[in-house]
């Protein structure tokens, strides 16, 4: 029992799993950034509930322009993986209201294809009383996209893509092509 203790101990203190398959990408739970709140206040503390965790499977992300086909190196890739919670109290929502919050994985300098490694998405939320229990069922925390955003050089402005849970879900040895658009929406396919 002592050993299985301090097994489980071990695990919890193992640092999160880099999300990118490059030595420079960081990992930034939604714990470590404060989790915004209503009216600018931030919830302290750990997570009180929790939704299925998910696993999305590893995938090759590839960057190309949308208009020349040519392969596209980002200067930064941010990857967030999003959920939702119940966030009560909520200004002008007397029983709540669904709030989306992620976790990060960040990339300086990633090259035109990335290897994206294969990551547990745990949704959890910061309020368990009355509003997320029966008779008010199916009000855990849930999983809802993976989004991608990156900084090229030539563009003004980042531009991001997301892909659903349900194709996330699918994405092992797959390849996603994120087609940049500088001037409007980027899109993302998967092959």
């Amino acid at each position: 029992m002592r050993r299985m203790l301090v097994c489980f101990v071990i695990f919890l203190l193992m640092p999160e799993k880099i999300g990118v398959a490059t030595d420079s990408c960081r990992t930034v739970p939604i714990e470590k950034m404060g989790i915004p709140g209503p009216l600018g206040t931030k919830y302290p503390g750990p997570a009180v509930i929790f939704g299925d965790p998910v696993t999305v499977p590893a995938f090759q992300l590839r960057f190309v322009d949308e208009k020349s086909a040519q392969s596209v190196a980002p200067s930064k890739i941010a990857i967030n993986y999003s959920w939702r919670w119940l966030e009560y109290p909520y200004p002008e929502h007397s029983w709540g209201a669904w709030s989306d919050v992620s976790d990060l994985i960040e990339c300086p300098e990633p090259g035109a294809e990335t290897l994206v490694a294969e990551y547990e998405v745990r949704p959890r939320g910061w309020y368990n009383g009355k509003y997320a229990k029966f008779p008010f069922v199916g009000k855990r925390p849930y999983f809802t996209r993976v989004s991608i955003s990156l900084a090229v050089n030539g563009c003004t402005e980042q531009t991001g893509a997301s892909i659903s849970a349900k194709e996330a879900r699918k994405l092992k040895d797959k390849s996603v092509v994120f087609k940049v658009n500088c001037n409007g929406k980027s899109t993302i396919v998967i092959e």
